[in-house]
């Protein structure tokens, strides 16, 4: 079988989910399962010596209107919480690292429910509880959400991922590689898939 695609993602990224559908159609379509790897996109920024500064309010209103249409004509459901663009998911992503490190596809199925739950159902995966009914749905047990506050395993693994994903020229998500090819976007996913058809 094909090496997989790997997506890199931040949880709060809707790029990532405005792109999920169509890039797990491609992935099937080309026989590839998708490597979804976690970071912080933060502390990508970070790395990079990057920080957006107090994008203006006019800004913030005019991307949150442009998810909803996107969506929409995607045909892709948007609940946008109540805590974005500022709730601390650092626990969510430890929770898939804390998976990954056991099992990698459960680690897929964890991320795509919390994207799901996040961006399509506005859940508040800031509060343990919401965290623990998407992370369940998914078949993870509470006791792996609880143990994922403090896993300083998972947490290291997070920071090491981010801080490899920046030195090797990430900056952003979703950033999909395949065969080493690298696409930036949602709307590069058409060109990841044309390129698949010329290899093959």
């Amino acid at each position: 079988m094909a090496d997989p695609i790997t997506l890199y993602f931040d949880i709060p990224s809707a790029h990532t989910y405005l792109g999920i559908a169509e890039l797990q159609r491609v992935a099937a379509k080309h026989g590839r399962d998708i490597d979804w790897v976690p970071v912080s996109l933060m502390a990508v920024w970070k790395i990079h010596d990057y920080m957006p500064i107090g994008n203006p309010i006019a800004k913030g209103r005019y991307i949150k209107k442009d998810f909803t249409r996107t969506a929409g004509l995607l045909g892709l459901p948007l609940n946008i919480p109540k805590s974005f663009p500022r709730g601390d998911l650092s626990h969510a992503r430890h929770l898939i690292w804390r998976i990954r490190l056991q099992d990698v596809a459960l680690a897929s199925r964890l991320s795509a429910a919390l994207m799901q739950g996040y961006w399509a159902e506005g859940a508040e995966l800031t509060e343990p509880d919401a965290l623990k009914k998407v992370a369940s749905a998914a078949g993870v047990p509470a006791a792996d959400v609880d143990a994922a506050a403090d896993d300083e395993t998972a947490a290291e693994a997070c920071a090491n991922a981010s801080r490899e994903a920046a030195e090797a020229g990430i900056f952003g998500t979703p950033y999909i590689v395949a065969d080493g090819e690298p696409f930036w976007g949602h709307d590069r996913i058409r060109y990841l898939d044309m390129w698949l058809d010329a290899k093959s």
